[in-house]
């Protein structure tokens, strides 16, 4: 990976994630490119005031990206640009991805229960709906330390490219220690189907060369299974492939995504097989 394009909105969230962002960037020897894609302000009162022009806000908005990249570079030496444009966040994150080739978008997550965090929520389930290349999504309060544990959740589909697990492989084999846990949720009393139990030996192959284990873990719900999982054997990374299958239709229905994001207090890797 030799290219991160990495979201800010200058939250101190969104700061966290793109300091984690160099870490991993210069584990890498990657480049980062810092994305803030912002909106015009809409008066929503009839009280006179005076609106900020679109070139001070742009100026604003540069040298604070400016700033940001300055300190992520004195902090990690990793090389980092700047790109602030004007346009809905979602939009323009998967679009700049594509235009620089960028081998993974990394977003930053605020807490929950805040009202403005469901908008965050939206422009990040929005984005991990769009892209076709890999989302890290890091929730506030984490830091990169290395990676030693990293849960990979999976219905074992063997309908799926195995070309999405790269970016997986790329992080163990640079933390090649670490211990990856393969998570598949079946439903009480469930057993494993032969599409499944095939899946398993297909996708074997691709792991061989990994630290890997699997986990069978019983629970109707997908997202408090693999919660329950995490409690019990802490991992610094979620991985999940975004693909039609049932399985992901099952997470992604409704709100499911956003509550995914808020519930993984680590950081959450979405692995796309949309092509």
């Amino acid at each position: 990976m030799k290219s991160f394009l990495v979201a800010t909105d200058f939250s101190a969230p969104s700061r966290e994630a793109a300091l984690y962002a160099a870490n991993l960037a210069k584990l890498f020897g990657a480049e980062i490119t810092l994305l803030h894609a912002y909106l015009l302000p809409t008066p929503v009162s009839e009280v006179p005031y005076v609106m900020i022009s679109v070139e001070e806000l742009q100026k604003d908005n540069e040298k604070l990206a400016a700033d940001l990249a300055t300190s992520l570079h004195q902090q990690t030496g990793v090389s980092v640009k700047t790109l602030v444009n004007i346009g809905m966040p979602a939009d323009e994150i998967v679009y700049q991805s594509k235009e620089l080739s960028a081998d993974l978008v990394i977003i930053g997550m605020r807490g929950e229960n805040k009202a403005i965090d469901k908008f965050i929520g939206s422009t990040t389930a929005a984005v991990i709906r769009k892209s076709h290349i890999p989302v890290l999504v890091i929730p506030a309060g984490n830091q990169y330390n290395g990676l030693s544990n990293l849960t990979y959740a999976t219905d074992f589909s063997y309908t799926m490219n195995t070309r999405c697990l790269k970016t997986m492989g790329l992080l163990m084999k640079k933390h090649p220690e670490a211990n990856l846990h393969v998570v598949n949720i079946q439903r009480p009393g469930e057993i494993m189907s032969a599409e499944q139990i095939s899946g398993k030996v297909w996708l074997e192959p691709t792991l061989e060369e990994l630290n890997h284990q699997y986990h069978t873990i019983e629970n109707p719900s997908v997202e408090a299974g693999l919660e329950s999982f995490l409690a019990k054997s802490p991992s610094q990374m979620l991985i999940m492939v975004a693909h039609k299958h049932s399985w992901w239709e099952r997470l992604v229905s409704g709100s499911h995504t956003r509550e995914m994001v808020y519930k993984a207090h680590i950081p959450l890797l979405v692995l796309q097989d949309k092509d």
